[in-house]
């Protein structure tokens, strides 16, 4: 008679390992936890873990694209002209192949590089304003897309990414910033 409120406990703690070692994985396989290691890397200055989370090329694709919008603005787009419309379009397909011959041309480490000039520049306060933003994130999830906003309530300020799952890592990689959102930070950082 003994056993049997031994066998319990012991079916009780094997349950409970199994149970929290399937929270584990799926915290680990989140984008939160990418982010959280994003952060972390930073604070440890390990540059080149803090990069295996970022899709360069996908993230300075999008900013190019968006500039590219910026620079073209839609009101002057002409309506109803056949070869006007047509340069638009031209022009915005060349700007979308831009960025992998900017990004080849300059080579990777350019980039890190000039990059982590401004990393080495994040105080301790810096990183953990990054870490809060991070532990309250917005993070909307579609199969193996996320959205993400990450709140900045000291710099009145929001940025928003977009995460993918890439399989071969077994990662969340941030594959593009909103350019809006980056334009306000940097104006508010700098100027």
């Amino acid at each position: 008679m003994r056993r049997s409120p031994l066998i319990f406990a012991a079916g009780a703690l094997l349950l409970g390992i199994v149970v929290a070692g399937v929270f584990y994985y799926f915290y680990r396989t989140s984008p939160r936890f990418s982010l959280e290691q994003m952060v972390n890397s930073l604070t440890q200055r390990n540059y080149e873990k803090f990069y295996s989370y970022l899709d360069m090329k996908g993230v300075l694709g999008s900013l190019v694209e968006d500039t590219g919008k910026d620079l073209i603005p839609p009101e002057i787009i002409p309506k109803g002209n056949f070869w006007g419309e047509l340069g638009v379009k031209i022009g915005s397909k060349l700007l979308q192949q831009l960025p992998p011959t900017v990004y080849e041309t300059l080579q990777r480490d350019v980039f890190n590089k000039i990059i982590n000039i401004y990393l080495d520049t994040l105080t301790t306060q810096d990183l953990l304003a990054l870490q809060a933003a991070v532990t309250v994130a917005e993070i909307n999830r579609q199969e193996d897309v996320a959205r993400v906003t990450l709140r900045f309530p000291k710099k009145d300020g929001r940025l928003r990414l977009t995460m993918a799952w890439d399989p071969q890592q077994r990662l969340w990689r941030v594959v593009s910033v909103s350019y809006e959102d980056l334009k306000q930070l940097l104006k508010k950082e700098f100027f």
